[in-house]
């Protein structure tokens, strides 16, 4: 498998151990997935991309 292959793998683990990570914290006892507010998805998407973005080793740009 190549580096690429290997890296992206690794991050969209982590984006998705982030996000059932995020949506057992908010389900708890009868709450579904309609049961969730706006607020909470966004919550959600946020951990998904700081994981995968992290884990991808995203870097921030060089200053000039």
């Amino acid at each position: 498998m190549s580096s690429f292959m290997k890296k992206a793998a690794k991050a969209i683990l982590a984006a998705v151990i982030a996000a059932l990570g995020s949506l057992a914290t908010v389900m708890v006892g009868d709450t579904g997935f309609g049961d969730l507010k706006a607020g909470q998805w966004v919550t959600i998407a946020l951990a998904v991309t700081v994981a995968f973005g992290g884990v991808y080793g995203i870097k921030n740009s060089t200053a000039n």
